[in-house]
């Protein structure tokens, strides 16, 4: 482009024919290197194309290079140039060629070539971030102005804007690439790695005003939450209202995020200007779902029995403690072990134990209300605590369930298998576990003497009721 000015320049300097002639011919290098030249510095600015880059280069300067070979070479020349002749026009003169049918052709690739260059850079400005957004813009500018003015000159048959040397239009050109450089940080390392760091980390980024509306976030964000960068904002108000309150009140912190079934680990830093004042936020976003899931799996795995899904005697006392300090009427622990369960495995083997167990678990999982607490005590013990219905309630469901089981099937390996539960259901307004335990096993106990296969309950150890 420099090339191209300079010559123009000197051709419009020149008082010979001859010596204008010698600097148009010069000109050509630039006027068609220049669209190449442009085209290559917006791939490697853009990134696009990255692959074919190597081949595009090498089809391009080819192409350009015979112009420049058949412009240079006097027998050749005629090739591209019908005529060139001397147009007087104040305040100088200035050289016009006219083409021929293969000259227009060479010169429609460089348009081609331009108007290629300039579309990438309109999709560049698309995608670039509003912080990098006016580098992209000056660049574009450059290549609008040389490019709308190469065309109203070919276009008029180089008789318009002779007024216009084309070194003038060039200067305003440079100003914008200039402007890029000095005012934008163009091709300036730190705002090309923001850049791409924005683009292409795989953490969600979500850059917010004081007022916590949303001005940008990057692709990871918008594929985590599902959103584009409108909706975002509107999730951000209602869907997450915690986050949009952190926001609100810019201080630095971390919280957690669950959309759908993805779970985010989210830090908000406040952004503030030169005089410690808040403009806004940048929240990041790291998908933790796996981690998650794998403590919920080890959570699990401590809380609950492997064979039955239950909750282990420590969960399950835990989790009954915390809903005894909080009730206010009778609670109910329902308390059974499976009747002369020694006997099946010494008769049919551990396996055809742990079956029972199983589904016994399963069948107590589908008996019991969403409200009650479930676990297994160990070996064939097991245990039901519930607040929310009344005594009697209470023992209609339990009877309910133990002739549920002992009309059950169950099938080890072509044997079926009959088994039944001795219970023991205690009822007491108490904060004590113990004594709500106590009760409880005292009545299984009583079941058990009583010839198995029954129900005892009770309001305390000394007063029970069949």
């Amino acid at each position: 482009m420099i090339l191209w000015a300079v010559s123009s320049f000197a051709e419009m300097l020149s008082d010979t024919f001859e010596m204008k002639v010698f600097w148009r011919n010069v000109t050509q290098i630039g006027v068609f290197m220049t669209p190449v030249a442009t085209l290559m510095f917006i791939l490697a600015y853009t990134e696009y194309l990255r692959s074919h880059r190597v081949l595009i280069a090498r089809i391009a300067y080819t192409y350009q290079f015979i112009a420049v070979l058949l412009i240079l070479t006097d027998f050749l020349h005629r090739w591209v140039r019908i005529s060139i002749t001397l147009s007087r026009s104040e305040p100088y003169q200035a050289v016009v060629v006219a083409l021929s049918t293969f000259g227009k052709f060479l010169i429609t690739g460089n348009f081609l070539l331009m108007l290629f260059a300039l579309v990438l850079t309109i999709i560049a400005a698309f995608n670039s971030l509003r912080a990098t957004r006016m580098q992209v813009y000056s660049v574009l500018l450059g290549i609008v102005v040389s490019l709308v003015y190469a065309c109203i000159k070919v276009v008029s048959g180089e008789q318009f804007l002779q007024s216009v040397p084309i070194s003038g239009v060039f200067a305003l050109s440079g100003f914008f690439m200039l402007l890029g450089i000095n005012r934008f940080n163009l091709l300036k390392l730190t705002p090309l790695a923001y850049e791409h760091t924005f683009r292409f980390l795989g953490d969600g980024i979500v850059v917010c005003t004081s007022d916590a509306k949303v001005v940008d976030a990057n692709p990871a964000a918008r594929t985590m939450l599902e959103s584009n960068l409108s909706e975002l904002e509107e999730h951000l108000k209602h869907t997450y209202s915690h986050w949009y309150a952190l926001v609100l009140m810019g201080k630095r912190t971390n919280f957690a995020i669950q959309f759908k079934d993805r779970f985010f680990n989210a830090d908000l830093f406040p952004i503030t200007n030169k005089r410690m004042e808040p403009v806004g936020s940048v929240t990041l976003l790291k998908d933790i779902t796996m981690l998650e899931e794998q403590r919920l799996l080890l959570t699990e795995r401590a809380e609950k029995d492997g064979l039955t899904g239950l909750y282990n005697r420590q969960t399950f006392i835990e989790r009954v403690e915390v809903e005894l300090a909080c009730a206010t009427e009778a609670s109910h622990l329902l308390y059974f072990d499976i009747d002369h369960f020694k006997k099946i495995n010494d008769t049919y083997g551990h396996r055809a134990g742990d079956l029972v167990l199983s589904e016994l678990g399963a069948l107590l999982t589908r008996w019991t209300e969403p409200k009650s607490i479930t676990g297994r005590f160990g070996g064939e013990e097991f245990a039901v605590f519930s607040s929310s219905i009344d005594t009697k309630q209470a023992r209609l469901r339990a009877e309910e369930f133990r002739k549920l089981v002992a009309q059950h099937l169950f099938v080890h390996e072509e044997l079926e298998l009959h088994v039944t539960i001795s219970m023991g259901l205690a009822s007491a307004r108490t904060e004590s576990f113990e004594q709500l335990y106590r009760l409880a096993d005292t009545l299984l106990y009583q079941a058990k003497d009583e010839g198995r296969n029954r129900l005892c309950s009770g309001q305390d150890a000394g007063q029970s009721l069949q």
